[in-house]
């Protein structure tokens, strides 16, 4: 099949993070399964969202992972000029939820089985199917856990993400926390009598500025912004407009320098909400309390331009730059697994999560040819 139509298919598949992503697994496991590849799945807790691991050519270590997330973000709330997931290409880009975030590399890798298959590899090429990256690059630890279970360790890793094909060599870790703040209920007409737990909250997002602007010292000027952020992204709290709130809840986020310790920011925003918010609200209800759980964690991709990874990359498309961005991936986690990675893929991130999602046309065909130079390579 060509690439664009396998591209489609999957853009048809609803694999928002909420929901399952099995059809879609179903669909590439058939088409790799066909052409004779050796494939290994591995589940959530709840069995509805599997990762899928392949391999083509000889066993053992070594050889390429391909790698693509297949959950999107949600569409909810975005005006789209057509339907997210019944794909369509206008002015040569096709639009859909997930075509550049990261169907458009994923459907192209697999448009190339057959290539693979009739190939005469001298090294493995492995294919890399996670679940809920989008909420954390959740699923790619199971398969790496997989891999270390069965002593596999491929040499090298190609994280299809959308960056016009160019090649990024390192990324910003991060981290998905929220943090629950307790007060005591009272009428608002006496605020002094209750520990209102959404002023808490407020007080809690303004640290977080404070702490973001204390990173903004160090800096790796390769990165944009050069500095590790800290910020709150959503808030729940409070019943009614009179009553002074039981709970409310900050969900915030840390984007940290890939070769600095992402815990020290995490125990800097504790210690000075300790510090600086919280007694204000115990002084009127010894029970409140500020309660911080990390929900999601994936690390940094640290810069190693001589890696494998990275000097492939560069072989195969001439390029002369290797770039760093600041958004997260799943590189972080096969360099720490030991498989050193680069990122390169379809697409630009600017277009990534926003509605009308779309990928052009000529970005695939690069990234196509850029996927036969790598088959090449592994046939050498």
């Amino acid at each position: 099949m060509p690439a664009i139509d396998i591209v489609r298919d999957l853009i048809g598949f609803d694999t928002t993070s909420r929901d399952s992503n099995l059809k879609l697994i179903d669909y590439a496991q058939s088409l790799l399964e066909k052409a004779g590849a050796r494939c290994r799945r591995t589940l959530d807790a709840s069995s509805q969202k599997a990762n899928l691991f392949a391999t083509f050519g000889p066993e053992g270590d070594g050889g390429t992972v391909l790698s693509g997330h297949t959950d999107v973000v949600p569409v909810d709330g975005q005006e789209w000029s057509s339907d997210p997931f019944r794909p369509e290409i206008r002015d040569g880009k096709l639009y859909g939820r997930g075509a550049c975030d990261m169907k458009g590399f994923v459907g192209t890798a697999l448009a190339l089985v057959p290539d693979i298959a009739r190939a005469k590899l001298k090294r493995p090429i492995h294919f890399a199917l996670s679940y809920d990256e989008e909420v954390g690059c959740v699923g790619v630890t199971g398969l790496l856990d997989d891999l270390k279970a069965q002593k596999l360790k491929p040499a090298l890793a190609i994280i299809g993400e959308p960056t016009l094909m160019r090649i990024v060599g390192a990324h910003k870790g991060g981290a998905k926390l929220v943090t629950r703040c307790c007060g005591r209920e009272a009428h608002s007409s006496g605020p002094e009598k209750g520990a209102n737990a959404v002023m808490m909250a407020g007080e809690f997002v303004s640290l977080l500025d404070s702490v973001w602007d204390e990173l903004r010292a160090d800096q790796d000027l390769r990165f944009d912004p050069p500095h590790s952020t800290v910020q709150a992204t959503v808030i729940h709290g409070g019943t009614a407009v009179n009553i002074l709130a039981r709970e409310a809840e900050v969900t915030w986020e840390y984007r940290c320098l890939p070769d600095r310790d992402p815990t020290k920011i995490v125990e800097r925003v504790k210690a000075r909400a300790a510090a600086e918010v919280l007694p204000k609200y115990q002084r009127r209800a010894a029970e409140a309390m500020l309660q911080t759980t990390l929900h999601a964690q994936y690390p940094g991709l640290v810069m190693d331009e001589e890696s494998p990874a990275v000097r492939l990359a560069r072989e195969l498309t001439g390029a002369n730059q290797v770039e760093a961005v600041a958004y997260g991936t799943e590189a972080g986690h096969f360099q720490n697994y030991g498989i050193p990675a680069v990122i390169c893929g379809p697409g630009s991130i600017e277009q990534a999560h926003r509605p009308d999602e779309f990928c052009a046309i000529s970005e695939l065909e690069a990234c196509e040819a850029f996927l036969r130079k790598v088959i090449a390579k592994a046939s050498t």
